[in-house]
């Protein structure tokens, strides 16, 4: 059935008023049309559905029976139609984001305040999981877009990540910590704790044997800190508290450096460097709201991370 919107709009009209002039002026169309149209419509139907008269239309039991239906059909159109307007314009539906830890605190919620500022009705929903937990959320169905550490993604066919800028982290102590003001080697900061989450690829390299600061972690491919947190706000304060490292970015740390509740240690590798990545269903169609939330993560990267690092410079040397 060919049936349009356009064609039931028009017997609506027909129906309310009973007469062809009226209805063809409310409509905005001439009478001779909404006749050929009215005609159109009972031909595709196969049934009639005003009886014509001196005093114009009168809708037949079928007539009545597409008006009743047709305002319920033209009801639903223009409440989609008005949906999709205000989708278009991110005013309604729920942006769903799956993201780790560290993306969650440098890149997620910098991005979501952009967002919100700019759609104030849009509703966001951010879930912070572990990284390597990431790809399992979405192919469940529990979000639309992840943002997390690129080597913790772990291959699947129905998943593509999209690396973004390569960015510094630094080891935070409390100021008293032995270590503290001094240029530590690799076997003085391996006798400490770290404070993290699960580590993987080039990041866990140099925890890869056991030590006090983390061990192997072969069921999660990757390396386990002897302080596992998902709370970064956690790690901080535990690292304030105790003897244990916490790696993180300058964003992350700068409130605790300024009030002199942690402080950097003057050391540095090429494992204290993080790269997230954007990750997604493969050939799903992003929503208007995570194309827009997409460009506003490489703003919020650009301006924290435009000039810390350049990705084409050779590897740091590492530390001894």
């Amino acid at each position: 059935m060919g049936m349009s919107f356009k064609l039931i709009e028009q017997a609506l009209a027909l129906g309310e008023t009973g007469n062809f002039a009226r209805a063809a002026e409310r409509l905005g169309i001439t009478q001779p049309t909404l006749t050929r149209n009215i005609a159109a419509l009972e031909a595709e139907l196969g049934v009639r559905l005003f009886d014509r008269g001196r005093r114009g239309g009168v809708s037949t039991a079928f007539g009545r029976a597409v008006i009743g239906r047709g305002a319920l059909l033209l009801r639903d159109a223009q409440a989609l139609q008005g949906e999709l307007r205000a989708l278009a314009r991110l005013e309604v539906r729920v942006l769903e984001v799956v993201a780790g830890p560290y993306a969650a605190a440098d890149l997620v919620g910098p991005a979501v305040a952009k967002l919100v500022c700019e759609h104030p009705r849009l509703r966001v929903r951010v879930s912070v999981v572990l990284p390597d937990q990431i790809g399992p959320e979405l192919l469940s169905g529990r979000g639309e877009l992840g943002v997390g550490g690129v080597e913790s993604q772990g291959p699947h066919e129905e998943l593509q990540v999209l690396p973004m800028r390569l960015r510094r982290l630094y080891l935070a102590c409390r100021p008293g910590h032995p270590l503290a003001g001094r240029r530590p080697t690799r076997p003085q900061v391996l006798e400490f704790p770290l404070v993290a989450v699960v580590l993987h690829g080039d990041q866990a390299k140099g925890y890869s044997a056991n030590t006090r600061a983390a061990v192997p972690d072969r069921q999660r491919k990757g390396v386990t800190p002897a302080i596992e947190v998902t709370s970064l706000d956690m790690a901080k304060r535990i690292a304030a508290g105790s003897d244990a490292l916490f790696p993180g970015s300058m964003q992350m740390l700068v409130e605790e450096l300024a009030a002199g509740r942690l402080v950097t240690l003057d050391y540095d590798t090429p494992e204290l460097r993080a790269r997230s990545g954007l990750v997604q269903r493969r050939h799903r169609s992003l929503s208007p709201a995570a194309e827009r939330f997409v460009q506003l993560l490489h703003e919020v990267e650009d301006e924290q991370f435009g000039n810390e690092i350049d990705p084409a410079r050779p590897k740091l040397a590492r530390a001894r």
